[in-house]
């Protein structure tokens, strides 16, 4: 189950309409779960491993995408910054 704890920190990183990231990854997976049973696990009212799971999937894919686009951007500005002195 998602501890208040735990999701007091993935609020940091949520990602925007997670509830159907999450139900897309699930669905690839082979998967069917609705977005309410998608909330309820990520509020922690339900316990279900697998949508568990998916969540942090999803959250970390979007956490990585995140990191990768900010150091393209700071690479460009580098590369800006070089040739414009």
């Amino acid at each position: 189950m998602i501890t208040a704890i735990q999701r007091k920190e993935l609020e940091k990183i949520k990602p925007p309409k997670y509830r159907e990231k999450v139900r897309n990854y699930l669905s690839q997976i082979g998967h069917d779960f609705s977005l309410e049973t998608i909330q309820k696990v990520y509020s922690g009212k339900r316990k279900n491993l697998i949508i568990e799971k998916a969540i942090v999937a999803v959250f970390n894919n979007y956490l990585k995408d995140q990191q990768t686009t900010d150091s393209n951007i700071n690479i460009l500005i580098d590369k800006i910054n070089s040739d414009f002195p």
